[in-house]
C-alpha cells in the first residue's frame, strides 16, 4: 500500500469517528431535551409515551441510532489505533534506514 493511500484511508477513518462522535453529541441533546418532559411526566404521574407521542418516538428513534453508533465508534476506534500503530512502526522503519 502506498503512503499517499495508507494516509487518505488514515484520514477516512478518523473523519468517520469525527462525523458519528459530532452526531452522538445531536442526539444527546435529543434525548436530554426528551428526558425533561420524561421527568416532569413522572413527576405529575402521567405516561410520557402517552402524553408526548413524538416525543417518545423521536427519543426512542434518537436512543436506538445513539446506540447503534456506540457500537460502530468503538470498531472505528480500534481500527484507528491499529493505523496509528502501523504508521509508528513505519515511521520506525523508516529512521532505522
Amino acid at each position: 500500500m502506498s503512503a499517499p493511500y495508507r494516509k487518505f484511508r488514515i484520514m477516512e477513518t478518523q473523519q468517520q469517528i469525527n462525523i458519528l462522535e459530532s452526531r452522538q453529541l445531536e442526539l444527546r441533546a435529543i434525548m436530554t431535551q426528551s428526558d425533561d418532559r420524561a421527568i416532569k411526566c413522572f413527576k405529575k404521574g402521567i405516561s410520557f409515551e402517552h402524553t408526548y407521542p413524538e416525543d417518545y418516538a423521536q427519543y426512542e428513534a434518537a436512543n436506538a441510532e445513539y446506540n447503534k453508533n456506540e457500537q460502530t465508534l468503538a470498531r472505528l476506534k480500534a481500527k484507528r489505533a491499529e493505523e496509528r500503530a502501523a504508521e509508528e512502526e513505519q515511521r520506525l522503519k523508516i529512521e532505522q534506514l
